[in-house]
């Protein structure tokens, strides 16, 4: 790694004085506290533990414009790393190439942009899909009307068991008409001698002075066999309207997605951020607990189930309210539980930002649960500085 930074430095200084490259820096520093509880196995009270830790991580990325038609784009990351464990300082553990793409248009052909190398990609339905870097190539025709992005990714998936290829293919269409935007997108995802998984997505969203409204919807068909006969599919809808006035903007959240023995919708690395919720889902100052994920595919990320949520902030306050059922048809009792966050996200200067949240979650009468569950809980703080 040390060798192969200072090739980088040597490569850079080259380009510098000899073709007079003009570099942007740019980076970001984070670190973040968090006391939490562990629900471990569908909150069975043999497994439940009270967890706290600190991480911190810190980004570096470089921008290298050799023309109007020509840039590259190196990035690294190191962290995330909790604080207290050993091999901070190991190459191997902690350092990772995050961005190293070239982005570029041909002279004979300027109305298209080429992105090759590894690069960031997320889906345009709140990252329900995919959010992640990925080693990949894009096309975009620079259109005025339209924003159309096509691409296919070859990455290693850990989740999949498998070391044959993995693939992934995108289509991404948009366009904007005053207060209506449109989306529509086609994903490819073949995971080869294991399943390949289509995704049709369409969706709008519209504005109107203080108010907005929108929503998407996706479906989803994984099949496990050429013949096509193991099967399962699905799909996921939202819906959102949202207020805003002055300092106080308040935005209400409907997801829903049907689960039966065929029927499911799974995404392929998804880092959804729709509902806001802290605790439930990925949340906005932590990143780690995702308690519907923890209980298993059946009632996972977006996976079975039905999500009311409301979201309110006035200037640095904010606070959210969750309700989540699954929809699984053989349940019983379907209620997974309510959630409250109240929090803090305050400019302390110019780019350093400061997070404050406790959340809580109150667990329903759902058939996995553990009898006299307790309530479950977070409270986490998040420094962090743009630059």
């Amino acid at each position: 790694m040390r060798k192969l930074f200072v090739l980088g430095l040597v490569v850079i200084m080259l380009a510098t004085f000899s073709f007079g490259t003009e570099f942007d820096f740019g980076g970001q520093f984070r670190t973040r506290t968090t006391n939490y509880k562990d629900v471990g196995e569908n909150f069975q009270e043999e497994t439940l533990d009270n967890i706290s830790w600190i991480d911190t991580r810190m980004r570096l990325s470089t921008t290298a414009t050799m023309s109007d038609n020509l840039k590259a784009v190196l990035g690294f990351e190191i962290g995330d790393f909790k604080w207290g464990e050993g091999w901070h300082n190991a190459d191997e553990v902690n350092v990772e190439t995050k961005h190293a793409y070239l982005e570029f248009k041909p002279d004979f052909m300027e109305t298209l942009k080429f992105t090759a190398g590894l690069q960031y990609y997320a889906d345009q339905f709140g990252s329900s899909i995919f959010d992640e870097d990925a080693a990949g190539l894009t096309v975009e025709p620079m259109m005025d009307n339209m924003n159309i992005k096509a691409g296919m990714f070859v990455f290693n998936d850990d989740d999949v068991n498998s070391d044959n290829s993995h693939t992934f293919g995108v289509l991404d269409v948009s366009k904007s008409m005053d207060s209506l935007n449109l989306k529509g997108s086609f994903y490819y995802d073949d995971v080869r001698d294991e399943y390949a998984s289509t995704y049709f997505g369409a969706g709008a969203d519209y504005t109107m002075d203080a108010m907005g409204l929108g929503g998407h919807f996706i479906y989803m068909n994984r099949s496990f066999d050429a013949e096509n006969t193991d099967s399962v599919s699905g799909y996921f809808a939202y819906g959102y309207g949202e207020y805003n006035m002055n300092d106080l903007n308040l935005k209400l959240n409907f997801g829903y997605s049907p689960a039966s023995e065929d029927t499911a919708f799974y995404g392929i690395a998804p880092y959804a951020w729709l509902f806001g919720l802290e605790y439930a889902h990925d949340g906005t100052v932590t990143d780690h607990t995702d308690l519907m994920a923890q209980l298993g595919s059946g009632y996972g990320q977006y996976g079975g189930q039905m999500v009311l949520a409301a979201n309110l902030s006035y200037k640095f306050l904010y606070a959210n309210f969750g309700m989540i059922n699954a929809t699984n048809e053989n349940l019983d009792n379907n209620s997974l539980g309510n959630e409250i966050d109240v929090g803090i996200n305050y400019e302390l200067t110019d780019g350093l930002t400061f997070d404050v949240v406790y959340a809580m979650f109150m667990p329903g009468d759902f058939d996995g649960f553990a009898e006299n569950t307790e309530n479950a809980y977070e409270f986490s703080t998040k420094l962090q500085y743009n630059f």
